[in-house]
């Protein structure tokens, strides 16, 4: 059996994750509380605005986060290497970093 590799996420980065997953949330929760509440025309075209308003954030999110479109359609974990690259660091060089780092003399 092939064993997981395990990464480190700087805490920004988590951080900027998890507020982006509430945002997200917070748009799709709106969403569906409007159209709960659809009781004539005029409710269903700001419904219809506000979807229209709300769908440019995750096309500006998906810009920022820079995964490949191709993800999108094929859903290949290798197109994230790069992504990758940018965002983690694997378990095994974080240890050898941080033991590096408690070999260096303190100042």
């Amino acid at each position: 059996m092939k064993q997981k590799k395990l990464y480190v996420i700087e805490e920004k980065t988590y951080e900027a994750h998890i507020d982006e997953e509430v945002h997200l949330y917070g748009l799709l929760h709106q969403l569906a509380f409007l159209a709960g509440k659809i009781k004539d025309r005029r409710d269903m075209e700001n419904l219809i605005d506000t979807t229209r308003r709300y769908g440019e954030i995750p096309d500006q999110m998906f810009d920022r986060w820079s995964i490949p479109d191709r993800d999108l359609v094929f859903g290949e974990k290798a197109d994230l290497a790069r992504l990758k690259a940018l965002e983690l660091c694997e378990l095994d060089a974080f240890y050898v970093d941080c033991e590096d780092d408690e070999n260096q003399p303190h100042a």
